[in-house]
Formats: C-alpha cells, sequence, structure tokens
C-alpha cells in the first residue's frame, strides 16, 4: 500500500493563478518515489502542523510576507545518512511563491525526510500532476 495522493485537484489546476498582491506562497511537495513511501512526517510551518508529507502530493500556504520556519517532523533521534536538512528559514516577498521539495531519505534507525528550496519554474514542473493534499495553512 502506497499512501500516495490519489485524489484531489492538481497543481496544473491549483497552482496556475495569482495569489493576492499583500500574500505569499508557500508549496511543500513530495513526489512519488519507492524510497520511503511508509515514512510521511508532518510538515511544519511556523510551529504548526500543515500537513502529512505524502508522496505524489502538495500543501499550498498562503502567508504574510515575511520570515518564516519551515520544516519536516522527523522521527527524534534519527540519524540522517542521506544529507539534507529538515528545516529551513523562508524570507517571503509579497506576490511571491516559494517552493520546497521534500525529499525520503535513509536514516540510521527510519528514513527521513529533507526539504531543498527548488526554483518557481521547477517547482511548476514538478507538482504539475502531484495532488493537493487537505492541509491546515490557508
Amino acid at each position: 500500500m502506497c499512501g500516495c495522493a490519489s485524489s484531489g485537484p492538481t497543481g496544473r489546476e491549483v497552482l496556475t493563478g495569482s495569489i493576492v498582491p499583500q500574500k505569499s506562497r508557500l508549496v511543500l511537495y513530495r513526489s512519488n518515489s519507492p524510497l520511503g513511501a511508509a515514512i510521511q512526517p508532518s510538515y511544519i510551518v511556523d510551529g504548526k502542523s500543515v500537513a502529512s508529507s505524502t508522496p505524489n502530493g502538495f500543501v499550498v500556504c498562503d502567508l504574510n510576507p515575511g520570515t518564516h520556519a519551515v520544516s519536516v517532523a522527523n522521527t527524534e533521534l534519527t540519524v540522517n545518512l542521506g544529507g539534507g536538512n529538515d528545516k529551513a528559514r523562508v524570507t517571503l516577498q509579497p506576490g511571491q511563491t516559494v517552493y520546497y521539495k521534500a525529499e525520503p531519505q535513509v536514516g540510521l534507525t527510519v528514513g527521513v525526510v529533507t526539504l531543498s528550496q527548488v526554483t518557481e519554474s521547477q517547482g511548476r514542473t514538478d507538482t504539475a500532476d502531484l495532488h493537493k493534499l487537505e492541509g491546515t495553512c490557508a
């Protein structure tokens, strides 16, 4: 059983419109990968869980411009053997969209999910066929 996002609107349908000029958009996504499909820790934005890092899915957070903390709630005491970070700080400008790709990595005891910022062009391409996850950020 994959536990992958397989319903809901796709990125092509959701992420093509513009956002309110006084807001910023943060998109967190995870492609479908055979590595770590069962590992689905939550995405955390500004200390609040917003959605699970489900393969083949993305979550959209429309936020106020400014600096925001983004992380993945990996299991504590897990040693990441694959490199990468599971925490980031991003400064969003009004009207800007920033994309972070979540990728499973090999861990010492269980896998971990890391984040890497990608260009808006790459993020749009990567999320075009992914499905929007139900999330708690506006």
